[in-house]
């Protein structure tokens, strides 16, 4: 009889260890998962602050005349009009927008950036910390894919043609750089989805497998 207690006692044991173990190693997977996706969003929005800041794009003041290229860099997002360095048809160009787009995506790429630290370092994280940045970060993105969608088409040049009425409208500009950003802030949408659902579902089970892991 001692010997079937003895035998039943460490099955127990065992069972425990192993749910135990199995456990802890859920909580790491998860961790694992919140810390790729985030590794995922550094990089969209990464390039996102690159091309927004950079301004690549082409200009065309004529059909039958080539293109050129354009750097429209932060320091020139409030034009000049005494600067020879752009075409006359950015006369009217005001981007103050871009300046809020630029802000936002600065922010959420440090934001994600030290939530991932945070996760690295094992740190507790409440659940609705998490939910609450990753789906408050949709709307925001989708914010920044509308203002470089706008600017992207060069909307300045339409209205210097129709503020000075100009005749020869054949001019044509696209600002490349700012069109993938947007698109890449699209793409980040889908991103931050996925981590909220991810931190609703799984961010509890990593939790507990931390607090199990320092027992």
């Amino acid at each position: 009889m001692r010997t079937d207690a003895n035998r039943i006692y460490h099955q127990t044991t065992v069972t425990k260890e192993g749910d135990k173990d199995r456990k802890v190693s859920t909580g790491t997977l998860n961790r694992l998962i919140l810390v790729a996706q985030a590794l995922e969003s550094e990089i969209l929005l990464l390039m996102v602050n690159i091309l927004i800041f950079t301004g690549v794009g082409k200009y065309q003041a004529h059909r039958d005349g080539g293109y050129r290229d354009l750097l429209l860099t932060a320091d020139k997002w409030a034009y000049d009009n005494k600067s020879d360095d752009y075409p006359e048809t950015f006369a009217l160009m005001q981007l103050s927008g871009q300046y809020l787009a630029a802000c936002i995506s600065v922010f959420l790429l440090f934001s994600t950036i030290l939530l991932q630290l945070l996760h690295l370092c094992s740190a507790p994280i409440a659940r609705l910390t998490e939910m609450c940045y990753s789906f408050g970060a949709v709307p925001v993105s989708l914010f920044v894919f509308g203002l470089e969608m706008h600017y992207s088409t060069c909307p300045w040049v339409d209205e210097y043609f129709a503020y000075y009425d100009v005749v020869d409208k054949s001019a044509q500009c696209a600002i490349n750089g700012w069109a993938l950003a947007g698109i890449f802030s699209l793409l980040s949408c889908g991103l931050f989805v996925s981590e909220g659902l991810i931190a609703a579902f799984f961010s509890s089970d990593a939790n507990r497998g931390r607090k199990e892991t320092v027992v």
